[in-house]
């Protein structure tokens, strides 16, 4: 009798064990976990900027921003940038409110850097330089009940490994914006 009730008890347990992380499971995929963002403010000035982000839980997420420009309204020095971050959310909601990020750049620009003669005079020529950049950053996103997203977030980087550094305009790189995007 002992031994029927242990084993019953061991069903019971196990049965309990696969319920709740079953009910786990369909907790999670009932949250809404990527996010498509376009930034507004760069594409009034000629400039296309657009993310993608993965929430990973409700305080963390990583994601990937391309942005090339398009106009000559504005003289981009920027050519090219993709942007891989991670992000770590401090608000109530799930991914939701004021975050902290981490960011690495690939990014290729048209900048001026310092050259030396054959008489040795020096003389500044432009040059397009493809750097990697490590950098923090900062922002605030609002999500209404339907999905959309308002973000605005701000940062800077270090480029890393470029020759030219010590002579080139764009040691440092800004990255910000006003994101509008879908979560879903």
């Amino acid at each position: 009798m002992k031994n029927k009730l242990i084993i019953l008890a061991g069903f019971i347990l196990g049965f309990n064990s696969i319920a709740l992380s079953q009910s786990k499971d369909l907790e999670y995929s009932n949250v809404l976990n990527h996010e498509v963002k376009i930034d507004g403010l760069y594409l009034l000035l000629g400039n296309i900027e657009a993310s993608y982000e993965s929430l990973l839980s409700n305080e963390s997420s990583v994601g990937l921003s391309l942005m090339i420009p398009f106009d000559n309204y504005v003289d981009w020095k920027i050519k090219f940038a993709a942007t891989g971050y991670y992000r770590f959310h401090f608000g109530d909601k799930y991914a939701n409110g004021f975050f902290l990020e981490g960011f690495t750049m690939l990014n290729k620009v048209e900048d001026r850097v310092k050259r030396t003669g054959t008489f040795g005079d020096s003389f500044k020529k432009d040059k397009e330089i493809t750097d990697l950049a490590l950098g923090l950053g900062a922002g605030y996103k609002l999500i209404s009940s339907s999905g959309v997203i308002l973000e605005f977030h701000a940062g800077v980087g270090r480029n890393l490994f470029s020759s030219d550094n010590d002579d080139r305009n764009f040691n440092y790189i800004f990255r910000g914006g006003v994101n509008v995007g879908y979560r879903f």
